[in-house]
């Protein structure tokens, strides 16, 4: 083994370049597997295509695409997508052409037949076919029919494939997702809410007969508005209801027998405090599954790690499945036997694949793909680390969190007593959570030498609902303040150069990262916001997307303000509107057709600031939403902030 050369932190090479942070990483949408023959399909997103969601069959280490090329499975309700495939019980795939909105039935030899026509104005997703006439496919449907986007009707429908027309049978409600027929498909099940609820916030769960293609009288089975948050409503082998609530103040497991109307907690010894269920941003979330009458696959998530359960109902008993994941997606898991699942996860040395898990031996789990292509030697990943810290400001010596990973390279070491620049990135949201499973992203910066973080502030799931009501009226405070007092902590312990700190982040991390530059001039060195909010006025009232139309309303104002005082609120917490007080130079990334966090708003930033003759840039992304997809905007997009850092930090 040769010596480690000597080099300052963050001029370190490595071997993870941009193109394969770029174009050599796949996307993992979802996943579904039929467990009647085992066969698995995998809906990957490919940067180098353009961003194209692309259905592949999974066989052992072998994967095959069946989407024709002129396809792409991503649909576009709520702006944000999910649940665009979905298995039926004939073996084909029923999924949502991105391009077209309409909505196909994909043979597992690639054959596509046309369910239903596509039509500009109506999207739709999260399908489930019935299992007795598959011709019937429960579906959201969301109506663009109105000119504002905050006008759009969702519904719930059912589509036949036979008449290739959609029917509404379920109205009324703001927002609607996760319905499903029961096994014996006498009864649909669905989740509803309510604007200015967050499914998150508050959600309920209903519960219908459904009998000669007819809707009977609906029943609420649980949830409350403001109050209690329903998620993933999936019904159990013996046509029980399975769902999480957080009426404990943690997303837990409960069973409702639409015989009795009874409802009965699955209390999951030493997992009360974790969370079950999920912040369901985007459609189809699935993090458990029912393998037998007696036996339920579950995740869990606790202080922002994640983990596998396995669950004996008549025991009422439950072991942890030893498999090493940390990191599991919401739309990650699908059971191909009565005693085996994949799953979509991450490990603390591995990055985001599919495996294979069999319950009886779950310390070997099978990689069936990776979402890397390119190998990389394991000893240039650093492990994430979970860290609890005292506030240093706002609520002074209570806890916050976040995911520290420090440098790590085999081939490099800084000088002696010299401490690593720092990059800070704010996850989105603002009340998602990042977990410690390796990310790719952060590993092409630790692996030059530079620490990076993850502050998972007020607010982020992964906690209990109680840490998630912590930002209510406090977005661009609290999320600011405790990333603030992360920095000051690990600064303290010696982990990183403190006067060497840059902040990045997306969507309402971006407005974090902004808002952070405004309210704590001089502590960051630089800042860079991927499609940050900078205009909150702007962001409410110019047409926003109506999935988080009134999502701003508990983040920003108290209950009761007045007209004079939300005024104030926006005009104190809208960055653009004191830019005057930035000093570190900022770097935006944006993309032009962007309907969450519309391209003004980045534009106005930079108008602003060069006006101040300020240190700004702005890069558009042509053809890019909320989130870039393509390799080339991705490449360049790391290659515009590591330069930002170089530049900054060094």
């Amino acid at each position: 083994m040769s010596p480690k050369k000597i080099a300052p932190y963050g001029t370190w090479t490595s071997p993870i370049t941009t193109e394969i942070v770029s174009g050599s990483s796949l996307v993992f949408a979802e996943v579904c597997a039929n467990p009647t023959n085992g066969s698995i399909y995998l809906v990957e997103g490919r940067p180098a295509e353009k961003g194209r969601q692309v259905i592949v069959e999974v066989k052992d280490e072998e994967s095959i695409d069946i989407l024709p090329a002129q396809y792409s499975a991503r649909s576009k309700v709520h702006e944000y997508g999910g649940a665009a495939a979905t298995l039926s019980p004939d073996g084909n795939l029923i999924f949502s052409d991105h391009s077209t909105n309409g909505v196909f039935s994909l043979s597992p030899t690639g054959e596509v037949t046309e369910v239903l026509a596509g039509n500009p104005k109506l999207r739709y997703a999260n399908f489930d076919v019935h299992p007795k006439a598959s011709n019937l496919i429960v579906a959201i449907q969301e109506d663009h029919s109105a000119p504002l986007l905050v006008d759009a009707v969702n519904t719930l429908v059912i589509i036949d494939s036979e008449t290739k027309r959609a029917e509404i049978v379920v109205e009324g409600a703001d927002f609607y997702s996760q319905a499903k027929f029961c096994p014996d498909g006498k009864k649909l099940s669905w989740l509803q809410w309510n604007h200015p609820d967050m499914p998150w916030t508050g959600a309920e769960v209903h519960v219908a007969d459904w009998e000669d293609g007819k809707l009977g009288k609906p029943t609420k089975v649980a949830g409350k508005a403001r109050e209690e948050s329903i998620s993933m409503p999936k019904w159990h082998v013996d046509n029980t209801l399975l769902f999480t609530s957080d009426r404990t103040g943690f997303w837990q497991m409960y069973r409702y027998d639409p015989q009795s109307g009874e409802t009965a907690y699955l209390r999951f010894e030493g997992f009360e405090d974790a969370e079950m269920g999920c912040r369901e941003f985007g459609l189809g979330s699935c993090t458990y599954l029912s393998m037998d009458e007696n036996t339920l696959v579950v995740t869990y998530n606790r202080d922002a790690t994640n983990g596998l359960l396995l669950y004996d109902i008549a025991k009422n008993s439950v072991i942890e499945l030893p498999t090493g994941l940390v990191t599991i997606d919401q739309c990650a898991l699908s059971k191909v036997s009565s005693t085996k699942f994949v799953v979509i996860g991450a490990t603390l040395t591995a990055p985001e694949a599919l495996y294979l898990i069999d319950i009886t031996k779950p310390t070997e789990k099978k990689l069936l793909k990776t979402s890397i292509s390119v190998p990389l030697p394991p000893s240039i990943f650093s492990q994430a680390q979970t860290i609890t810290f005292p506030r240093t400001h706002g609520d002074v010596g209570t806890p916050s969190h976040a995911i520290f990973i420090p440098p790590q390279n085999p081939d490099f070491e800084a000088p002696a007593g010299s401490k690593p620049p720092l990059i800070v990135f704010s996850h989105g949201g603002p009340t998602s959570h990042v977990s410690p499973g390796l990310a790719i992203n952060a590993q092409y910066f630790t692996s030059r030498g530079y620490a990076y973080c993850y502050p998972n502030y007020a607010g982020s799931t992964g906690y209990g609902r109680d840490y998630r009501a912590q930002l209510d009226h406090n977005w661009g405070i609290k999320d600011v303040e405790d990333t603030i007092s992360c920095v000051e902590y690990l600064a303290s312990q010696n982990l990183i150069d403190g006067s060497k700190v840059g902040i990045s982040g997306r969507s309402s991390g971006g407005y974090t990262t902004i808002q952070a530059l405004c309210s704590f001039p001089n502590f960051f060195a630089a800042g860079v916001s991927l499609f940050g909010i900078g205009n909150l006025r702007a962001l409410f009232e110019d047409d926003p997307h109506k999935f988080e139309s009134q999502y701003g309303t508990a983040l920003i104002f108290p209950e009761n303000a007045s007209a004079e005082e939300k005024e104030r609120i926006m005009f104190e917490r809208s960055p653009c509107l004191h830019a005057d007080r930035i000093e570190s130079p900022l770097l935006l990334l944006q993309g032009d057709i962007d309907r969450v966090v519309p391209l003004e708003q980045s534009a106005e930033m930079e108008r602003i600031l060069k006006e101040k003759r300020a240190d700004v840039r702005l890069v558009v992304f042509e053809g890019e939403g909320h989130g870039f997809k393509m390799r080339e905007h991705l490449k360049m997009a790391i290659e515009e902030e590591e330069g930002m850092w170089k530049r900054t930090l060094l």
